[in-house]
């Protein structure tokens, strides 16, 4: 529950060891740097690390040319999912570093570079072919040369006309007469997948007139025939698709060649994305700091707790560094960077989901993890649901090196289906009603039921209590660190006024609502003292702001309306009730269906039952498993975090070893 105090590093550092030293760092995987990139003498010195750099970039550009090539053929791929299950492998520093062969890279490089050339070329004459046969399938029926229909001759020309089926025999009729025997027409048969029909009309270029004026009156577009190709349009239909046989042929072929070394490329792209990743990293947090002709200065964030190490790390190069540690300044702006016990570290995700926390701030994340465990609990609210994932969760940890963001994820559901599980032990649901539908678990019924305390659906209301109750105790929780916030900076007129005139309020009228049900034993009269005193110190502080008499009793009066705000966020709560009423109603309608189903059906009723049983099931835990999540998570985004939560931070980031396709089994040199 609190936030790591950072020291301000400036570490000057010479250029003949600032690789290394950076090197170090680097697998500290503790610093934060801050941006610098002032430039000042030393041009030569600066463009050799910015020379190592761009280079550095040039490979990893091949590595990205290379696997974004390869992708759909390479069946063995790695990656963020694989390395969050512990599925990556593992490598040395060393191992790494040979695996990444800046010459083995080039050469890869270079060959699926000739590789997608080929492809190209061979994808585009196929192309063009298939553009062509799809031009001259229409003519195929056409008994003359094309010649006819592109060049024609010195007295002759051709035309192909496509028309409407209907207006076929008027057209050809018009020709006729109108073109006479200076004209062959021919209508071939109606070739598949064309709509209109085809006609081929050969006449006199004296007759140019005649024949315009005789489909003047009819719908029809002109088919043009591939000016290049002069034979007949079956021999040459006949050639290009032999043409396209072969060109598939050399398609295939090349795919074939790049299958076969798709998986073992992709690999080895891998490894050099991950290892010239890290080098890109180190060379832009030289580049980051200010550099002269010798010396790098740098500055950066690093937690209090590991100055230490920095200072173990730097002591062999004391002559060629010099280093200095400050405090932030009021001026700075330090990354913030979360530090909780066990139970609470899954949280922090859901944390910084929100927003990073203000630095100096207050850390929610210890106190949101108990809220959250239990409204989850409560909303997904069964027992065989929460034993059943929480179990399989536990073994899948128990078998995977699982890391990362995705551990605590997993971490955040088996702890809610824990609660889950107790939860729905107390208010006696088992896979919804399962124990008390189905007669063959009527041995767990004694013992089971001895364990319920709540019944949610035959006494909703009390339920409904103590959703309430758990957002009254959030609610005044939110205040209380609001409060303890302001005391701890100074302000106490703030903390007395805007968190304690509203906890003395919000107290008071809940004791009046109880005490007047009797469900307190608590005098009328002191509960309205309680809630007659909030409202008097909120009458008379909350428009302090103002310079007027009457501006500050306006004010005053008009902030006791934000009672309702309040009560909306106290009512908010009341989904903690909905949700796990929600879950158990439809777990006991998944039952009913099985048990209905179950004898009938000419003794197929048994298998129908169990599937329904079980897909049913499988269906409500994953639809209840995200209300489950979400809901709770809304409740402390809104009506928890709106009390105190400031998420105005910076992030920290510290320069590291990250990889993403493999695991090391030490820090890389």
């Amino acid at each position: 529950m609190a936030i790591e105090t950072m020291k301000r590093v400036r570490l000057t550092t010479h250029k003949s060891v600032s690789e290394e030293i950076f090197a170090g760092i680097q697998k500290l995987g503790c610093c934060h740097i801050i941006p610098g990139g002032h430039e000042r003498a030393g041009e030569e010195d600066i463009a050799v690390i910015r020379s190592r750099a761009r280079h550095v970039d040039e490979l990893l550009g091949e590595v990205r040319f290379v696997m974004r090539f390869i992708d759909p053929y390479a069946t063995e791929k790695g990656g963020g999912m694989a390395k969050a299950l512990g599925d990556a492998p593992s490598y040395s520093a060393a191992e790494l570093k040979a695996l990444a062969s800046e010459d083995e890279l080039l050469r890869t490089a270079e060959s699926v570079r000739s590789m997608e050339k080929r492809l190209s070329d061979v994808k585009s004459a196929l192309s063009r072919v298939s553009g062509i046969i799809s031009s001259l399938s229409p003519l195929a029926g056409l008994p003359y040369s094309l010649d006819f229909y592109t060049k024609g001759t010195e007295t002759v020309r051709g035309v192909v006309l496509q028309a409407a089926p209907q207006a076929l025999d008027g057209m050809v009729s018009s020709l006729s007469l109108a073109l006479g025997d200076s004209a062959e027409i021919f209508v071939p048969p109606a070739p598949e997948g064309v709509a209109g029909r085809i006609v081929s009309v050969i006449y006199s270029r004296e007759a140019e007139d005649k024949f315009q004026s005789a489909i003047s009156s009819y719908q029809t577009s002109r088919v043009e025939a591939p000016h290049h190709l002069s034979g007949t349009a079956a021999d040459e239909l006949e050639r290009c698709e032999a043409e396209l046989s072969a060109l598939k042929s050399d398609e295939a072929a090349v795919i074939r060649e790049i299958t076969e070394v798709a998986n073992k490329a992709y690999k080895r792209c891998e490894n050099c994305s991950d290892y010239w990743s890290i080098q890109r990293d180190k060379y832009g947090a030289l580049m980051g700091g200010e550099q002269t002709a010798q010396v790098i200065v740098s500055e950066f964030w690093i937690p209090e707790p590991r100055v230490g190490e920095l200072k173990k790390l730097l002591a062999p190069h004391a002559a060629a560094t010099d280093v200095s540690f400050s405090d932030p300044g009021t001026e700075d702006k330090p990354p913030t960077l979360l530090n909780n016990k066990k139970f609470a570290v899954p949280v922090e995700p859901l944390i910084e989901m929100y927003g990073t926390p203000t630095y100096g701030g207050f850390d929610p994340t210890a106190v949101v993890a108990p809220f959250f465990y239990a409204f989850f609990g409560i909303c997904f609210g069964d027992a065989g649901y929460g034993l059943l994932i929480a179990s399989l969760l536990t073994a899948l940890m128990m078998k995977k090196r699982i890391t990362g963001t995705l551990r605590k994820f997993l971490m955040i559901l088996i702890i809610g289906n824990v609660c889950a599980l107790i939860f729905g032990a107390l208010t006696f649901s088992w896979f919804g009603d399962s124990i008390d539908a189905f007669p063959f678990l009527a041995p767990l019924r004694e013992p089971l039921k001895k364990l319920r305390i709540l019944d949610p659906m035959n006494d909703p209301m009390t339920m409904l209590g103590v959703s309430l109750a758990f957002g009254f105790v959030q609610i005044m929780f939110g205040l209380a660190i609001a409060l303890m916030e302001n005391l701890r900076k100074g302000d106490r007129m703030a903390a007395f006024a805007d968190q304690g005139g509203w906890i003395v309020f919000l107290c008071g009228l809940v004791l009046v609502g109880l005490s007047s049900s009797g469900s307190v034993p608590v005098p009328s009269g002191v509960s309205a003292a309680v809630a007659a005193t909030g409202a008097v110190i909120l009458l008379t502080t909350q428009g302090r702001s103002k310079e007027s008499f009457l501006g500050k009793a306006f004010s005053g009066l008009m902030s006791l309306y934000n009672v309702t705000s309040y009560l909306g966020d106290l009512l908010s709560y009341s989904r903690l009730l909905a949700l796990g009423l929600g879950s158990a109603a439809v777990g006991m309608v998944i039952n009913m269906l099985a048990g209905l189903v179950a004898p009938s059906l000419n003794g197929f009723g048994v298998i129908f039952g169990i599937l329904i049983f079980v897909l049913g099931h499988l269906f409500s835990m994953v639809v209840n498993l995200l209300g489950a999540f979400v809901h709770p998570l809304r409740l402390q985004y809104v009506e928890f975090f709106s009390k105190f939560h400031e998420a105005s931070g910076e992030e920290f980031i510290p320069l590291s070893i990250a990889t993403q396709y493999v695991e090391l089994k030490e820090e890389i040199n």
